[in-house]
C-alpha cells in the first residue's frame, strides 16, 4: 500500500511537485523557450523529486498538445497517455545499479540513441538513475555519446553520490542540486493526501512522519501509506506505534535536564529505564541528537529559528537554550556522534550511549574544576568581587544610559537584570524571563553590553546571560537602582510600576 500511495499521487504537473522551486522554474523556462540542453545532471538525496522532475520534463517535451509558450504537459494527448501508461518508446529509463557494464550502455543507450524519436517534433530521452553505479568503462562509453549527442536526444542523469561521478561527465551536463524537502512542506503534502483518502490523522502524527523521513518525501508518503493500509479507516495510537517508533521527546527532555545539571546517576537511570520499557536504542539516540541540536540552533540563532515541536517542548528547549552553555552543547553532540555512530556491534545495546554521557559529564566536570582553579588564581579576592558589585550598583544607570541609543527595548531588558556572578573577565547577568535573554543573546548586542561593562569595571569583560532561579531575592539585594532608574524602566516599556 505504501508504494501504491506514492505512485497514486505522483505529481503530473510541475506545479504539483513539492519543493525544488528554483529547479522547476529553470526547467519550465527552458521548455517554454525551446532552449533545452542535451544533458542534465540531477544531484541530491533520495526521495526529493529527481526522477519525478525528470519524467515531467520528458513528458512535457514530448506533449503533442502543449502550446509553444507553455511548459505543463496536457496529460491527455496520445504521447502523454503512452508515457503515463509506460508504453512510450521515446523515454527510456535505466537503473544504472543493475546495468553497470559497458555492454549494457552500448546496447541500451548508445545503440538506441541512434534511432530518431517516434515523435518527430519531440525528443528521445534517456533517464539514467543512480548513474554513479556505472563502471569506469561504461562511463567512458557514455562520455563519447555525451560529447557528440545525436540530434533530438537528451540525457538526464540522476545520482545520490555525485563524488562517484567522473568530472568529465559532470562538466558536460547542466547540473541541478536537489535539496531535502522542508518539514512544513512534507506535512502539507501528507495533509493533502489524507484529505484525498478521506481519512483523519492527527497533525502531530503527520509531523512525526515528516521528521522521521528527514526531508525525503517518498519515505514520508511510504510511512503514511503503511498507516493507511493498516487503518481500515480508523487510525489508533496502537496502529501508529506499529509503523512509527515511539515518540520519546518527554523522556529525552528529562535526559537532557540530567546532562545539563551534571546528574550522572539520573542520566544513566533514565537510559536504562527507557531500554527496559522497550525503547529502540537507535531511535532514542537519534531523538537525543535532534533535541540537543534544536537547543544549539535556538541558542545561536534565537527567536528567528523555528522550533518544530509542540508548545510544551518549545518552552523546554528555550529553557535549556538559556541555561546550557554552548561549549557544553557542542561537546555533547560531538561525543554522542563519536561514541554512538562509529561504535562496532556491542553486546549491551545501550552501552555506547551510556559511555557517551559518562564521557561528556566527566569532561565537563574536569573543565569546571580547572576553571575554578584558574579563577582562584586570576580572580581578585572576594573583597575585589564585592567592590566590582558595588561599582555596578552605583553605575548601573550609566550602563542603561549607554545602551539606550542602541535600542530602548534592549536598555529596558538590561534594566530588569542584575549581576549574578562576577569573575576576572566575565560578568553573568541574571534575568527572570527567557524572552529577555532571547532578545539580548545576539553577538552585536552582547558586544555592546560587554563594552559598557568593560568601561565601568576598567577591564575587558565578556557577558553571560542566564535565568536566575532566585531572581526576586537577588533583585531585591541589588541596590543599584535609584528611583530615577525605575522611572527610566517605566518610560522604556511605557507602563506603570505597581
Amino acid at each position: 500500500m505504501s508504494e501504491v500511495i506514492y505512485r497514486k499521487y505522483r505529481p503530473k504537473l510541475f506545479k504539483e511537485v513539492v519543493g525544488q522551486r528554483p529547479i522547476k522554474v529553470t526547467l519550465q523556462s527552458e521548455i517554454s523557450s525551446g532552449q533545452v540542453a542535451h544533458a542534465y545532471l540531477f544531484v541530491g538525496p533520495r526521495g526529493t523529486g529527481k526522477t519525478t522532475l525528470a519524467r515531467l520534463f520528458a513528458r512535457s517535451l514530448n506533449c503533442l498538445d502543449k502550446k509553444e509558450t507553455e511548459s505543463e504537459p496536457c496529460n491527455k494527448c496520445q504521447a502523454c497517455q503512452n508515457f503515463l501508461n509506460n508504453q512510450t518508446l521515446d523515454v527510456i529509463e535505466i537503473d544504472a545499479a543493475s546495468h553497470t557494464g559497458v555492454e549494457n550502455v552500448r546496447e541500451n543507450i548508445i545503440a538506441n540513441a541512434q534511432v530518431p524519436p517516434f515523435n518527430k517534433n519531440g525528443y528521445k530521452i534517456f533517464v539514467i538513475d543512480e548513474v554513479h553505479m556505472l563502471s569506469k568503462s561504461a562511463f567512458n562509453a557514455l562520455l563519447k555519446t555525451l560529447e557528440e549527442p545525436p540530434k533530438r536526444v537528451i540525457f538526464i542523469l540522476a545520482t545520490t553520490e555525485i563524488h562517484k561521478v567522473p568530472e568529465t561527465i559532470i562538466s558536460r551536463c547542466q547540473r541541478f542540486d536537489f535539496k531535502k524537502i522542508p518539514l512544513a512542506d512534507v506535512v502539507k503534502r501528507l495533509t493533502e493526501i489524507i484529505e484525498w483518502e478521506k481519512i483523519t490523522i492527527d497533525d502531530k502524527v503527520l509531523t512525526q512522519i515528516a521528521r522521521r523521513s528527514e526531508g525525503c518525501l517518498r519515505d514520508a508518503e511510504s510511512l503514511l501509506g503503511q498507516i493507511i493500509a493498516l487503518s481500515q479507516g480508523q487510525v489508533t495510537d496502537d496502529l501508529i506505534s506499529l509503523v512509527l517508533p515511539r515518540n520519546n521527546w518527554l523522556e529525552i527532555d528529562v535526559l537532557v535536564e540530567g546532562l545539563r545539571m551534571h546528574n550522572l546517576p539520573a542520566v544513566l537511570n533514565q537510559i536504562n529505564k527507557l531500554v527496559a520499557e522497550g525503547v529502540d536504542i537507535d531511535n532514542l539516540t537519534a531523538d537525543l541528537l535532534e533535541y540537543v541540536r534544536q537547543i544549539m540552533l535556538y541558542q545561536i540563532i534565537g527567536a528567528d529559528f523555528h522550533l518544530e515541536f509542540d508548545d510544551h517542548f518549545i518552552e523546554a528547549i528555550k529553557k535549556h537554550a538559556a541555561n546550557f552553555p554552548l561549549a557544553d552543547i557542542s561537546r555533547l553532540l560531538n561525543i554522542l556522534l563519536s561514541k554512538t555512530q562509529s561504535q562496532q556491534a556491542v553486546i549491551i545495546d545501550q552501552l555506547p550511549l551510556e559511555l557517551a554521557c559518562v564521557e561528556f559529564l566527566l569532561a565537563t566536570a574536569t573543565d569546571m574544576v580547572s576553571e575554578s582553579n584558574k579563577t582562584n588564581k586570576v580572580t581578585a579576592t572576594s573583597a575585589t568581587v564585592s567592590k566590582d558589585y558595588e561599582l555596578l550598583q552605583k553605575k548601573w544607570s550609566e550602563l542603561i544610559a549607554a545602551l539606550k541609543p542602541l535600542n530602548s527595548s534592549i536598555a529596558g531588558f538590561v534594566q530588569t537584570a542584575h549581576p549574578l556572578e562576577i569573575q576576572a573577565n566575565q560578568v553573568t547577568l541574571g534575568f527572570e524571563f527567557p524572552f529577555h535573554i532571547e532578545q539580548l543573546d545576539k553577538p552585536n548586542i552582547k558586544a555592546e553590553i560587554a563594552k559598557s561593562l568593560s568601561s565601568i569595571l576598567g577591564r575587558n569583560i565578556t557577558v553571560i546571560l542566564k535565568i536566575d532561579e532566585n531572581f526576586k531575592t537577588n533583585q531585591q539585594n541589588f541596590k543599584g537602582r535609584s528611583e530615577e532608574g525605575v522611572d527610566d524602566a517605566v518610560d522604556t516599556f511605557g507602563g506603570e510600576v505597581l
